[in-house]
């Protein structure tokens, strides 16, 4: 027999704990539809449930036998609620917001249907219907969130895991709570009332209900550090790699393919006249123009090349496992690509073209003296007139143009 109430009690703290938690990571930027409002309601619901437990057990004249079940049932259809959007997951939530008032109705009309003579159905018992839709709601939160164990990684792979096993863990433990009872229902028209695991079970499923909060919370902060981390390590206006994240990528590329022995190749973009763009459309023009030129650059490039800005109009590309010539013809299909695909704008499009260096890595050769030969590249396609791609094959002759090319600390002047 289920006596410590305090014990439920304290549940419903850790449940409101919850709350404030998700109400917490709810305000963080990018987090604002990521069904943590749900998640908070459903704390709070299940905070509720913890009360009427309690009650239950030192008052049970007091309430309905079904009242625990029914704010556990409003808590987790809720949560599921917010984890459909957690997830992206397409589909209507009113058949979960449906099914707690017909449970509400039901748990009501078997409260009043005692002083109704001959009331239809006045004999329904609530508590395995309650029960079976508790389970349906667990499965479809493990339904919602199932996905993400294969997809997400680290901490975020971790966290979903733990989620479905608790849910499938408590589902069936509700299953199995209700198969006798309803065995015998179907056998005697009996239902024994209450049932002996009650309190018991109502605790478990507020515990149960604190730790998927806890996991959500846990998947939650790991797609906000991600964000946080990419924020940090791309460009917002083209959603490449920033400078510093360039360089990082770039030296591990390096040692890769001394370790490997494979070829490694290095193409340095400039846009051609790219001042003379911002003078004549104004800035926010050069902007589109920049965003432009990124989605081209990624729709040109292979799925293992890194692309970074490096600063102004200029922009670098590695392409691991790629030697000069192949380098070149995708260098090539980018150039192509952006004189056939001028900059949408208004009244008219803006054309516009690059200027690429080329550089294979040399043995032993390391990011810095790489970058300064596709530099001295680039700066051999400007003097060719520009709007073409140059190549710097040879090995021995590392030093950049004077005054044109600095290492990863300081930005070359624009040209």
């Amino acid at each position: 027999m289920f006596q410590s109430h305090i014990v439920v009690l304290i549940a419903g703290l850790f449940a409101l704990q919850m709350a404030v938690v998700c109400v917490v990571l709810r305000r963080s930027a990018g987090m604002g539809r990521s069904g943590l409002t749900s998640w908070a309601l459903g704390n709070v619901a299940a905070a509720i449930a913890s009360v009427l437990a309690a009650v239950q057990d030192s008052r049970p004249a007091w309430l309905a036998p079904e009242a625990t079940d029914l704010a556990l049932l409003a808590a987790l259809a809720l949560m599921a609620i917010g984890a459909r959007h957690f997830a992206g997951r397409s589909g209507r939530t009113g058949l979960l917001l449906g099914t707690c008032l017909a449970a509400a109705v039901g748990v009501a009309w078997q409260m009043a249907a005692p002083g109704i003579p001959d009331a239809p159905l006045a004999g329904l018992q609530m508590a395995p219907l309650l029960t079976a839709c508790h389970i349906g709601l667990l499965l479809d939160v493990t339904r919602s969130i199932g996905p993400s164990v294969r997809t997400a990684r680290g901490i975020g792979r971790l966290a979903a895991a733990s989620l479905v096993l608790i849910a499938i863990a408590v589902a069936a433990t509700n299953a199995w709570t209700m198969a006798l009872p309803v065995a015998e229902l179907v056998q005697d028209g009996a239902w024994p009332q209450p049932l002996p695991w009650d309190g018991e079970l109502a605790l478990l499923n507020v515990f149960a209900l604190v730790g998927l909060s806890v996991s959500v919370a846990l998947m939650v902060h790991d797609r906000l550090r991600r964000m946080l981390e990419r924020r940090a390590r791309h460009d917002d206006l083209t959603d490449v790699l920033l400078r510093g994240a360039f360089w990082e990528a770039l030296e591990q590329a390096c040692l890769q393919a001394e370790r490997q022995r494979k070829p490694l190749t290095v193409a340095f973009v400039d846009l051609d006249h790219f001042k003379a763009i911002n003078d004549v459309y104004g800035h926010l023009a050069g902007d589109s123009v920049l965003r432009h030129f990124a989605g081209l650059l990624r729709r040109t490039s292979g799925p293992q090349d890194v692309i970074g800005r490096l600063g102004g109009e200029e922009f670098a590309i590695v392409m691991p496992d790629t030697g000069m010539e192949n380098g070149r013809l995708a260098c090539m299909r980018l150039a192509t690509a952006v004189r056939a695909s001028p900059c949408p704008s208004e009244p008219d499009a803006i054309a516009y073209t690059v200027s690429i260096g080329l550089a294979t890595r040399n043995p032993g050769e390391g990011a810095d003296a790489l970058m300064r030969r596709a530099d001295r590249a680039l700066y051999d396609a400007k003097l060719k007139g520009r709007n073409g791609v140059s190549m710097h094959p040879v090995a021995g002759n590392h030093a950049p143009a004077v005054g044109r090319y600095a290492t990863r600390g300081s930005e070359r002047l624009a040209s």
